[in-house]
């Protein structure tokens, strides 16, 4: 296929921090479809899906972390979790038309979605999570975690730690994208111990309370995934309150979009938000 390539928009948030963010637009733009993306990675590894989105007439907004990707101040950090809410929460009312909006979380962006979702329901029609970090197998162990709090409590919060991502393998096993990974520069490859003590509270916020998540919800996961426990998602995904469509590849890794052929992972994920299109509209019919 060939790719469409964004143009780059930018919005200040409320505490003033300025976001690029990649846009795909359509002249028809059926949905408002915002992307989230993992700890280690950002817009630029997502061309070609969103190009196929856009292709089949969504508008597609893909918002690197603030600290992430284009996003060069703060790099790999944030104030507080409230902050990470907000950005996309403030981002979303910027999207007030009668179109509905879809949030879709990849990886660690899953987290995001999820509270998000949670938080703010009147901004998030329906969502997606790709490969979610939900539960990662990287996750810090209750040791590590007392060590973060403890360095954060000792006015520590600033100290770079490294992500232990860093293997390219842990993402695909397709020759071209591990030498991408391998080189590309956006890559974020540490986070400050105050970043990794409010992700602790991002885990507890995406958990908890999974019933009171009502809106449509689509989960595809990877069969060969080295980073997310499919048992343990599947089992947390099955709890949500909504409507919910679980898509399994059994040979994929977890980038589905680094996949040698991803266009049945690209077909189905335009399928299911074109269904979530249709219901939004005949929610919105007069009754």
């Amino acid at each position: 296929m060939e790719i469409k390539y964004p143009t780059i928009h930018y919005f200040d948030a409320s505490d003033g921090y300025r976001f690029a963010v990649r846009v795909w637009d359509h002249p028809e733009g059926k949905a408002d479809v915002v992307v989230l993306h993992g700890i280690v990675s950002h817009g630029g590894w997502y061309l070609a899906s969103c190009s196929f989105l856009c292709e089949h007439g969504f508008r597609v907004h893909f918002l690197d972390r603030r600290g992430s990707g284009l996003n060069l101040g703060a790099r790999g950090d944030v104030p507080d979790l409230d902050r990470w809410l907000k950005d996309v929460a403030e981002y979303l009312l910027r999207r007030a038309t009668i179109r509905p909006r879809i949030l879709l979380g990849i990886s660690w962006g899953a987290k995001l979605a999820i509270a998000v979702a949670k938080q703010h329901p009147e901004l998030c029609d329906a969502f997606g999570l790709i490969g979610p970090g939900l539960y990662a197998y990287q996750q810090a162990g209750t040791a590590k975690q007392v060590l973060l709090r403890l360095l954060r409590s000792l006015g520590l919060g600033l100290l770079r730690i490294t992500i232990p991502l860093q293997d390219p393998r842990l993402f695909t096993e397709n020759p071209r994208w591990l030498w991408y990974l391998a080189t590309d520069p956006l890559s974020l490859r540490k986070v400050t111990v105050r970043f990794a003590v409010e992700d602790l509270k991002l885990n507890r916020l995406a958990r908890t309370d999974p019933e009171s998540v009502a809106q449509p919800a689509l989960l595809m996961l990877a069969g060969r995934d080295r980073i997310t426990d499919n048992a343990r998602t599947r089992r947390f995904f099955q709890q949500l309150g909504g409507d919910k469509r679980l898509i399994e590849y059994p040979a994929a890794h977890h980038t589905l979009e680094f996949e040698q052929d991803p266009s049945g992972y690209f077909r189905d994920l335009a399928e299911w938000v074109d269904k979530q299109v249709i219901a939004f509209q005949r929610r919105s019919l007069p009754r």
